[in-house]
C-alpha cells in the first residue's frame, strides 16, 4: 500500500541531529495532532546530520474535519523505518527547459506493508549546519538498508494481492485453476510496478535498483554478462505483464492472448475503454461501475479458462463449469448495458463474445 500524503501535509521537520536516529513531525492540513516517528537511521547525505524545517506550498487547503488517512496513520503505533528522505531529489522540470528541479521527498515504512511519501517540488525550508558528517561509507550503507526495506515492502504486497478476480475464486466460489494465481501475482507486479519505476526513473544506475527492488533477477543477471563482455547496456523498456511471469509462463500467455476467444474480449474492452471509462474521467455511475468491474473480472477468467485448456491434460469438467459460469455473468452484464452508453454496440459486442464462448466451449472435451 502507497500512503502518498502530499496533498496533506503543510509543514513538517526532520531532526537528524543524532546519529543513526531521525525523528519526522509532520503536520496535516486537517489542523489534528502532528504524525511523529522516531527512526532508527540516517536521512540521506544532504541532510544527514542536520535538522530541517519545510513547508509544502503545494498542500491542499485546510479542512474543517480530520482526514481518514491521517487518522489513520495517528491511530497507527506499529514502527516507522525510514527509506530515501532528502532535499536534493533530482527529477526534470516540466516546462520543456531540460532542466533538473530538487525535490523534497521522504520516504518511510510503517511496519512492512505500507510506503509513506511526501515529494514535492513546492516547498521552502530552513536548515541547521550539520551536528555530524556522513561518511561516503555510510551513505552507501544506508542508500543499500533503504533500498531494502523499499524491496520487502514491494515481495510483501506482491504475497498479498489479491485482485478482483482472485478474490472471486473465495468470495463468490468460482472455480479455481492453476492459471488464476500466476496471473495474480503478475498483475500484483504490474500494479506496484509504477510507482517504483518513478523512484528510481531518474536516478544514476537506477535500472538496476528498479530490478533489484523489483526481484528480476534476470534483469540483473543480463547486465552483469553485458558487463564481463564490456558490452554497452541494452536500452530498457517499460516492462509488461509478460515480464513478471516465468519464460515458459510467459510465452504460453503470450499464445493465449492470441486465440480467437480472447481477441474477442479485447475488441469488447476496447470498446469499454472508449465509451465508458475515457468519457467518465473517473466518475462512473453506479450502473457503470458495476459494468465494469464484472466484466474486468470476466476478461481475466477467461485468460486463465483459456490457459487451462491449452494443457495437454486437463480437467475437462472444470473448463466447463468456469465457461458456463462466465457466460451466465455476461449475459447479465449484456442486460446490464442496455442502460448505459453507447447501449448498441456494448449489448453487440456482449452478443459477439458469447458466441465465442458457445464456439470455444463446444470444441472442449464434455
Amino acid at each position: 500500500m502507497l500512503a502518498l500524503l502530499t496533498p496533506l501535509v503543510s509543514h513538517g521537520v526532520i531532526d537528524n541531529t543524532v546519529r543513526d536516529t531521525i525523528v519526522l513531525q509532520l503536520w496535516g492540513v486537517d489542523g489534528g495532532e502532528p504524525l511523529e516517528y522516531h527512526m532508527k537511521g540516517n536521512c540521506l547525505r544532504d541532510i544527514a546530520g542536520c535538522r530541517v524545517s519545510f513547508t509544502n506550498r503545494g498542500a491542499a487547503p485546510a479542512l474543517k474535519q480530520e482526514h481518514h488517512v491521517l487518522r489513520e496513520l495517528r491511530d497507527d503505533r506499529r514502527t516507522a523505518t525510514p527509506g530515501d528522505i532528502t532535499l536534493s531529489r533530482r527529477e526534470p522540470d516540466h516546462n520543456n527547459c531540460r532542466g533538473l528541479s530538487n525535490l523534497l521527498s521522504l520516504e518511510f515504512f510503517i511496519g512492512t506493508e505500507m510506503r509513506v511519501l511526501v515529494e514535492t517540488g513546492l516547498f521552502s525550508y530552513d536548515i541547521s549546519l550539520p551536528q555530524w558528517q556522513m561518511s561516503w561509507e555510510e551513505a552507501n550503507t544506508q542508500a543499500f538498508l533503504n533500498m531494502e526495506a523499499l524491496r520487502e515492502h514491494v515481495a510483501y504486497n506482491i504475497a498479498h494481492f489479491r485482485s478482483s478476480a482472485y478474490n472471486d475464486l473465495t468470495n463468490n466460489g468460482f472455480p479455481a485453476c492453476v492459471w488464476d494465481s500466476r496471473l495474480n501475482r503478475a498483475e500484483a507486479c504490474m500494479s506496484i510496478y509504477p510507482t517504483i519505476r518513478r523512484k528510481y526513473l531518474y536516478m544514476p544506475d537506477g535500472e538496476n535498483s528498479l530490478a533489484y527492488v523489483m526481484d528480476r533477477t534476470d534483469i540483473l543477471a543480463q547486465r552483469a554478462a553485458e558487463d564481463e563482455a564490456q558490452l554497452p547496456p541494452a536500452a530498457a523498456p517499460e516492462w509488461e505483464m509478460l515480464d513478471f511471469l516465468d519464460p515458459d509462463y510467459a510465452q504460453e500467455v503470450d499464445r493465449a492472448m492470441h486465440h480467437n476467444l480472447f481477441r474477442e474480449t479485447s475488441r469488447m474492452t476496447a470498446l469499454v475503454q472508449q465509451h465508458i471509462l475515457q468519457p467518465a474521467h473517473g466518475q462512473l455511475s453506479g450502473e457503470a461501475e458495476k459494468f465494469v468491474s464484472g466484466y474486468a473480472v470476466l476478461v481475466s477468467h477467461i485468460l486463465a479458462t483459456i490457459l487451462l485448456t491449452r494443457q495437454k491434460q486437463f480437467p475437462a469438467d472444470l473448463a466447463q463449469q468456469r465457461i458456463r459460469i462466465i457466460s451466465e455473468r455476461l449475459n447479465a452484464l449484456v442486460a446490464l448495458a442496455t442502460q448505459l452508453k453507447p447501449a448498441a454496440l456494448l449489448t453487440e459486442a456482449g452478443g459477439a463474445l458469447l458466441s465465442r464462448l458457445d464456439d470455444f466451449s463446444a470444441h472442449l472435451p464434455h
